[in-house]
């Protein structure tokens, strides 16, 4: 959409994935009503942008089909909403609680979740690039059928989540732990394990092709193929 929501004092530079990074980098007016402001450009047919929210208690917003821009969101619970087919870019996340919320068809792009809660969210068909999952909790979540570009999950925990029919590219995976994880039907190759725990993940045998584990994985992984190790 051309037209914006746009609650920032003057026009702000974004500098690329650095500036995912940084919390309220461009000290951000700050506001805790967050379904308010999403009424509010909804009524205008517009979209959100430059603006923190912070210490916002939600629960069962249900929106679609706009954008938020250059946004971030603190220490904010919002539980069981839905943002289908909404567009983040250049946006963090950090202390959150989304937990359940639907966010699938959406788009994130230069996002970052920090410290986050989103235990069972539907991420399904969404489009990821330069996103990042910094010690979140994304257990049970699911993510179907989604397009992960250059995505990072580090010291997360994604036990029984699922990542099935997924196209991965350059997706990487540090300290995490995807115990019962479901990856069916995902092409792994160049996807390293090396440093998680990938006890109990449900995979076929053919997407394993290419997968980087260490030797006590491979022992593990071995089962899918069959073959006992003495």
């Amino acid at each position: 959409m051309d037209d914006w929501v746009d609650y920032r004092m003057s026009n702000l530079e974004t500098s690329g994935m650095n500036r995912i990074y940084e919390i309220n980098k461009y000290d951000l007016p700050e506001c805790n009503c967050l379904e308010k402001i999403i009424n509010q450009a909804k009524l205008n047919m517009t979209d959100i942008k430059g603006l923190r929210f912070k210490g916002c208690y939600e629960a069962h917003i249900d929106t679609n089909n706009f954008e938020f821009n250059t946004c971030e969101f603190a220490e904010s619970i919002c539980l069981n909403a839905k943002f289908n087919k909404v567009t983040f870019v250049d946006v963090t996340f950090e202390s959150c609680d989304f937990s359940n919320t639907d966010f699938s068809d959406c788009n994130f792009i230069r996002v970052t979740f920090r410290n986050c809660k989103i235990v069972g969210c539907n991420f399904t068909h969404t489009y990821m690039q330069n996103t990042y999952f910094d010690n979140c909790n994304a257990s049970y979540a699911n993510f179907a059928l989604t397009n992960l570009q250059t995505t990072t999950f580090i010291n997360s925990k994604l036990s029984n989540a699922s990542i099935q029919e997924a196209l991965l590219k350059k997706v990487d995976f540090q300290y995490s732990n995807l115990i019962g994880i479901q990856l069916y039907k995902t092409n792994l190759n160049g996807i390293d394990f090396s440093t998680c725990d990938i006890t109990g993940i449900v995979v076929l045998p053919q997407d394993l092709r290419g997968v980087i584990v260490d030797e006590y994985q491979a022992m593990e992984l071995s089962k899918l193929l069959g073959i006992i190790v003495k």
